[in-house]
């Protein structure tokens, strides 16, 4: 099982990149949304992978985190969801937006996922209620809009050396507070962050 891999960034391309791990080029797929958070070319990266055979060969699907690699799996394992499918959820929602349309059972949310039906979306709502974590009771859902800004601060907070897990801790104690409201996106991100800062 390949884990994970550390290399150069040799390649983009649209459903992954190529990485050179001592001289040894391992194509990987990854889902959209983490395709443009890539490193440059030449640059080093580490992909986070999971290493799938299939009859027609072997693919190898890479992740930022390995919570985004855990979210794969879990996806994975709900019935009928295939890797492209997996891929498309990964690619459309972030874990904290996934959590939030799974706690609201929100059925039109992941039917506008490309690839995605109602079927689908159903089932997935079903088989993840009691799998994924989400937000406790007496926990505020907060709206798709500030969802985005939350996992904008939860980014920005990992580029300051937080690891993803202190991060949304923090985050998940700074969305139960009153947050600002009519501000900016740069200026609510801002606040995001500034008050995760002071439980880290």
């Amino acid at each position: 099982m390949i884990a994970f891999l550390k290399g150069i960034m040799e390649a983009i391309t649209d459903h992954g990149c190529l990485v050179d791990v001592n001289g040894v080029g391992y194509e990987v797929l990854m889902p959209a949304s983490q395709i443009s958070r890539l490193p440059a070319l030449g640059e080093p990266v580490t992909l986070y992978t999971w290493h799938m055979q299939r009859e027609d060969g072997v693919q190898l699907f890479g992740f930022l985190a390995p919570e985004d690699r855990g979210l794969f799996k879990l996806l994975l394992g709900v019935t009928a969801v295939g890797p492209k499918s997996a891929l498309a959820v990964l690619s459309a929602l972030t874990l904290a937006q996934l959590e939030d349309v799974v706690a609201r059972q929100d059925t039109a949310a992941l039917s506008r996922i490309p690839g995605i039906g109602r079927k689908t979306s159903e089932r997935l709502l079903l088989e993840l209620k009691d799998k994924l974590k989400t937000p406790a009771a007496g926990t505020p859902v907060l709206p798709a809009a500030e969802q985005e800004t939350l996992a904008e601060a939860l980014e920005a907070l990992a580029a300051l050396g937080y690891s993803r897990v202190q991060a949304r801790q923090a985050l998940q104690k700074v969305a139960a507070e009153a947050l600002p409201t009519g501000h900016s996106v740069e200026a609510r991100l801002a606040e995001w962050v500034r008050r995760a800062l002071r439980f880290l």
